[in-house]
């Protein structure tokens, strides 16, 4: 029983994490994002709950650590894949500002360049839209994409494609599950 719990607790925390994240991020209630998250929080801290209260002594730690990054990932990879649901014609005015981020450090990822751009949208919204690329100067006419509820940045509407994968999370906790049945072997061995 303990193995399947080693197995089943990982494979279903991560599935339902993944259904809820693409259902508050594409509710048609418009679900706030507080909320998403809060549901999310507490998925995972269940998911921690019933890892632990598989060991009588905590199990492996490693395994714990691994549920979390991978349920993490779950989130990330899960928002990733949502798409937004509306598109508006706007019109970039105004003068393009121009932020530059830079990074310090050995192995740091490379600096990154934001252009600012104020927009005019049917409906009003997006006012303003940041992007590490100029969209046009003042003028341009340009098609957004964005979330009615604004859960998520808006983004180009060229760009409004899914792209999360749950091949990372799934590693994550499939790493999670091996170490906890290891775990659980090696308290076998040593009771007996």
């Amino acid at each position: 029983m303990p193995y399947a719990g080693a197995l089943l607790v990982p494979a279903a925390a991560g599935t339902l994490l993944w259904a809820w994240a693409g259902w508050s991020l594409r509710s048609p209630h418009g679900l706030p994002t507080a909320l998403g998250v809060a549901g999310g929080v507490a998925l995972t801290a269940a998911a921690l709950l019933a890892h632990n209260a598989l060991f009588r002594e905590g199990g492996s730690i490693a395994a714990a650590v691994l549920i979390l990054a991978g349920l993490t990932a779950v989130w990330v990879e899960a928002r990733d894949d949502a798409v937004r649901g509306a598109v508006t014609d706007c019109v970039v005015v105004g003068k393009v500002r121009v932020t530059h981020h830079p990074t310090f450090g050995e192995g740091a990822p490379s600096a990154k360049t934001l252009y600012h751009h104020t927009l005019d949208c049917a409906g009003g919204y997006p006012t303003d839209f940041s992007a590490e690329e100029r969209i046009g100067s003042s003028g341009t006419a340009v098609r957004i994409a964005y979330d009615p509820a604004h859960r998520m940045d808006p983004v180009l509407e060229r760009r409004n494609k899914a792209h999360g994968s749950p091949v990372v999370p799934a590693v994550l906790l499939a790493l999670s599950a091996a170490l906890s049945a290891v775990a659980i072997a090696k308290e076998g061995r040593e009771e007996g």
